[in-house]
């Protein structure tokens, strides 16, 4: 596998994870007062994954000479 393979699949991965924040972020407009905290930190962890992907996949672009 290329680095950029292996930075398209982080890519691929970042965007799905962005694709499921959105589909919570709308859940929590009709979601019950009980099930808010739980979204929002299922949210905040999907953020931090999604971040951590695109960092990753620029650093692998980086390694391969692109930037």
């Amino acid at each position: 596998m290329t680095y950029q393979e292996w930075a398209d699949e982080y890519t691929d991965s970042a965007v799905k994870l962005r694709n499921r924040i959105a589909a919570l972020k709308e859940e929590l407009h009709t979601a019950p007062v009980t099930e808010l905290k739980d979204i929002t930190n299922r949210i905040n962890i999907m953020y931090s994954m999604y971040l951590d992907c695109m960092k990753t996949a620029d650093i692998l672009r980086k390694r391969k000479g692109e930037v």
